[in-house]
């Protein structure tokens, strides 16, 4: 852990979440940022792929619809799966190893001779993915202070975003390369995740897992070194504010719907599946929707995608400058709001033209980043320690069923019902998140983390 201190009697005691924000605490947002960075950069690299694997394979809508999904699916089995496993095994292994999957299958998606092959590797690198996004939150929320874990997990997810800017970049600089360019696409994210790999190799396992494993005189070593690497020193009168546990809980899925569980449960995981029903449609077909309108080529295509996501950055800095402040619940409701309605607009104005199209999306990409933040900080804060990873790998898997649901519709849709429906449809499905952020949402702004 980087830092130090001069003499720990220097220093104030505080409790482990009362930490101020040190090197060791920013280097772990960097480093769990970077695997939502990588969620981003291939489930977006994938879209640019789309426009030449169409044309070599020919796919039917239907395969075309699986090759954009496959990813998907392999997240809502790694995170189910690696969810539950890092709650019984600890945080640090898996953080550790979880992202091999996504080097290896990266590469051989990139190798691919057919569409069978491709939707397999694909489905294969996206348990990887999955399996980071509990791992990450869980360890990111158990190390950051109070008063500021808002700002670290939405520094956090919004990487996914610095993910795909970054991804269209890639494609922009690889669109002239030839027919096998998408293999080159495909293949890029392995080199950053290699890195991401090593750096996480001197992060601790988390002290409020340890303690809720009985572990006391372990977890207290590492919190009174993070401490230390922050100029302070940890709070030895009521075991540094982690809380005790005298027998430790066995992580199960049951435990997410017992009587004191069930409200949160539904509301982490139903509100994360109704945003993402439209949020990854548009996202992973958005250059094949510009590519329709009239006036569009190839290359104004990728562009209009790659504006989308880049101002979707003024959205996350809003997101990231009020979340500590005015809380999470009134965030997320008014972004559903602001979904709902500018999907149905979309949807009701017939035959829109490229310029009038992309400003409405733009306005939504900025619109997009309240519940786009909130549901992932929401199931990362309001889970027990127990059942954490747990709880934010099933309102992963319900959120990647409702990417699913949207990435398969989508071209079926704009096939048979056009495009304006499944907007339309999409605008009613945020609005009904925003009813129920209202109804269930509770507000962990500032709070401790729940223990057991």
């Amino acid at each position: 852990m980087d830092g130090g201190a001069s003499t720990p009697a220097e220093h104030p005691a505080v409790d482990f979440g009362d930490l101020p924000v040190s090197r060791f605490i920013q280097r772990l947002t960097l480093l769990s940022a970077m695997g939502l960075f990588l969620d981003g950069y291939d489930l977006t690299i994938i879209s640019v792929a789309l426009l030449f694997i169409k044309p070599q394979f020919h796919p039917s809508p239907f395969l075309l619809g699986l090759v954009g999904s496959a990813a998907v699916v392999g997240m809502l089995v790694g995170s189910l799966v690696f969810g539950n496993l890092t709650d019984r095994f600890g945080r640090r292994t898996m953080y550790l190893f979880d992202l091999l999957f996504f080097v290896v299958f990266a590469i051989a998606a990139a190798l691919s001779q057919n569409m069978t092959e491709l939707i397999v590797f694909r489905f294969l690198l996206g348990i990887g993915l999955g399996a980071d996004y509990p791992i990450s939150s869980t360890l990111t929320a158990e190390f950051a202070p109070n008063r500021r874990r808002g700002i670290l997990m939405v520094t956090t997810i919004g990487f996914w975003v610095v993910g795909a800017i970054v991804s269209y970049f890639v494609s922009l600089a690889l669109l002239h390369v030839g027919p096998d360019a998408w293999r080159w696409m495909l293949a890029s994210g392995a080199v950053p995740a290699l890195l991401v790999i090593w750096g996480r190799r001197s992060i601790p396992e988390s002290p409020r897992w340890l303690m809720a494993r009985g572990r006391q005189e372990q977890a207290m070593s590492i919190a009174e070194k993070v401490a230390a690497s922050a100029g302070v020193t940890l709070n030895q009168a009521n075991a540094g504010g982690l809380a005790t546990q005298s027998t430790p809980r066995m992580a199960s899925f049951a435990r997410l719907f017992s009587r004191d569980l069930l409200r949160i449960t539904v509301f982490a995981s139903l509100t994360w599946f109704l945003f993402d029903v439209g949020n990854y449609a548009t996202i992973v077909f958005s250059p094949t929707i510009f590519k329709m309108l009239k006036g569009s080529t190839l290359t104004s295509s990728v562009l209009a995608s790659t504006a989308l996501q880049a101002i979707s950055l003024v959205g996350i800095f809003v997101v990231w400058i009020l979340v500590d402040k005015v809380g999470r619940r009134r965030i997320q409701s008014l972004g559903f709001l602001g979904l709902g309605l500018i999907f149905i607009v979309t949807g009701l104005i017939s035959h829109p033209s490229f310029g009038l199209f992309l400003g409405l999306f733009l306005v939504l990409s900025i619109v997009d980043q309240g519940p786009g933040q909130l549901t992932y900080v929401y199931a990362g804060e309001v889970f027990p320690t127990s059942v954490r990873a747990t709880g934010h790998g099933f309102a992963t898997a319900c959120s990647r069923v409702g990417a699913l649901l949207g990435i398969l519709v989508l071209p079926i849709f704009v096939a048979h019902v056009g495009l304006s429906t499944a907007l339309i449809l999409f605008g009613i499905l945020d609005l009904i998140g925003m009813g129920v952020t209202l109804w269930l949402a509770p507000e962990p702004r500032g709070q401790q983390l729940p223990s057991d």
